[in-house]
């Protein structure tokens, strides 16, 4: 009896290790195997919706939450954020003060750009100060929310690219002289509708696929790990989501420049000449997410805890946001007259310029 009770006991706990799901990224790999941590608590009665809730974060690696905390970089996040959060309200709250919506294009993609920012930041920035104060996942114990997480950090970059593009388009618009309706056909709201619903299609393989995101607690976020199906999601989301608008905006504020280098007193008779510098500006801002991507694609487990490369460059994810209020502001102030012309010819029945009859010469 002694030696069939222990045999049952050796049994029963066979059965119940190979019962507890793990997973793997990139097995048969050099990379970490990621280890898959699940609740055994079935009380959900076999609900999969709750279970996707219920389930535990995947991680690359087992780690310590002690080595990974980062106060000062949490204290430096929370006051930015704060302080982009008041600057993206403030700029929308000027532009309907001002009724600036009806004079100017711009107005209407840069105002669904600050609200766009002021939710990210209000939302997406916390769970960083949480992960950056703590060491790790506000999430560890929901595997739905963590990949929900990086549903909302995707489909928030992809909106933010494409509200850039569409700015970047009324620019060069405004400064080549050409009708806003003659290239983009669509009201200014149905473009920010467009740009959400292609961002959420964009980003939606984050919560279908359970083999894309984890958390990564050299980054202190939860973003695509190192499978195929992380490498074919990140693909696609960077062609579309990041480098397309990237290549148009260099186009349309490359056009800008050459435009002003091109007649520089007749700008600088009109003030626009010094408008210049605010390209340069919108320029550089395409670069912040660069070494972000370097850093997740070369592979995080390079990195030490202690390092702030990763925190840094995911820091750098962000300062498009923070800086949008104040270079868009500056914007609305210094191309104003010529988007006021623009926005005046855009909405006439009938061409503002008329050709001049060579018959009338003679």
């Amino acid at each position: 009896m002694v030696e069939s009770s222990g045999i049952q006991t050796v049994v029963r706990l066979l059965v119940d290790l190979s019962g507890k799901p793990t997973g793997a990224v990139g097995v048969g790999q050099s990379q970490p195997t990621a280890m898959f941590f699940s609740s055994s608590n079935n009380s959900n009665g076999g609900n999969p919706f709750l279970e996707f809730f219920e389930e535990d974060v995947v991680t690359p690696f087992p780690y310590n939450p002690e080595d990974y905390k980062a106060p000062g970089a949490a204290i430096g996040l929370g006051v930015v954020s704060a302080s982009g959060i008041i600057a993206n309200l403030l700029l929308f709250c000027y532009i309907l003060w001002q009724k600036l919506y009806k004079n100017f294009i711009s107005s209407h993609f840069i105002a669904h750009l600050c609200i766009t920012d002021a939710v990210a930041l209000a939302v997406l920035t916390p769970m960083l100060v949480y992960s950056f104060w703590y060491g790790d996942s506000p999430w560890i114990l929901s595997n739905g929310m963590c990949r929900l997480q990086a549903f909302v950090t995707c489909s928030v970059w992809a909106v933010v690219n494409y509200m850039i593009l569409c700015i970047a388009g009324v620019h060069v618009l405004t400064f080549a002289r050409i009708h806003y309706d003659q290239l983009f056909g669509l009201h200014p709201m149905h473009h920010c509708v467009l740009a959400w619903i292609v961002a959420f299609f964009l980003s939606l393989p984050c919560i279908t696929n359970g083999h894309i995101v984890h958390y990564d607690p050299i980054m202190r976020t939860c973003l695509w790990g190192r499978s195929d199906a992380s490498y074919k999601f990140l693909a696609y989301f960077i062609i579309l989501g990041v480098l397309i608008p990237m290549v148009f905006v260099y186009y349309a504020y490359l056009r800008v420049l050459g435009i002003l280098y091109h007649s520089p007193i007749v700008f600088q008779s009109i003030g626009l000449y010094k408008s210049r510098f605010l390209v340069y500006g919108f320029l550089v801002g395409t670069l912040y997410q660069v070494p972000f991507f370097i850093v997740t694609l070369s592979g995080t487990n390079r990195f030490s805890p202690s390092s702030y490369i990763p925190i840094i460059s995911m820091c750098m994810c962000f300062m498009q946001i923070f800086l949008a209020p104040v270079l868009y502001g500056l914007s609305l102030i210094q191309m104003k007259e010529e988007d006021m012309a623009l926005t005046a010819r855009a909405h006439k029945t009938h061409n503002a310029y008329h050709p001049v009859n060579s018959a009338q010469n003679v």
